[in-house]
């Protein structure tokens, strides 16, 4: 038999707000979007180059450098940009780097 837990969580103000719970996106989302949408264009640019990039590996190592040069990357826990990548890369893999030209 599948049993199943829910779990209800309570936010503090400052957690909702950073979490995106209140309506709007938040920094968490935000930041993830960002990573998403320069991650996929990134793989464009390979692309249109003609070159195949070494996927979800080679930018998550560039994930890491790109946090040590941009602070506000770090306010984001690193496996969630981690999953973000990840989430890119089998999207990528199933329907395409979706290249516009």
């Amino acid at each position: 038999m599948l049993t199943g837990r829910k779990y209800r969580l309570a936010f503090t103000p400052e957690q909702a707000e950073f979490a995106g719970t209140i309506g709007t996106i938040g920094t968490i989302g935000t930041i993830c979007r960002s990573v998403w949408n320069t991650a996929l264009e990134q793989r464009r640019e390979y692309r249109r180059r003609g070159v195949w990039m070494n996927n979800y590996v080679a930018q998550a190592g560039e994930l890491a450098d790109a946090k040590t040069e941009h602070e506000w990357l770090k306010a984001a826990p690193s496996h969630v940009l981690q999953q973000t990548l990840m989430d890119l890369d089998r999207a990528c893999r199933e329907h395409g780097t979706f290249t516009v030209r």
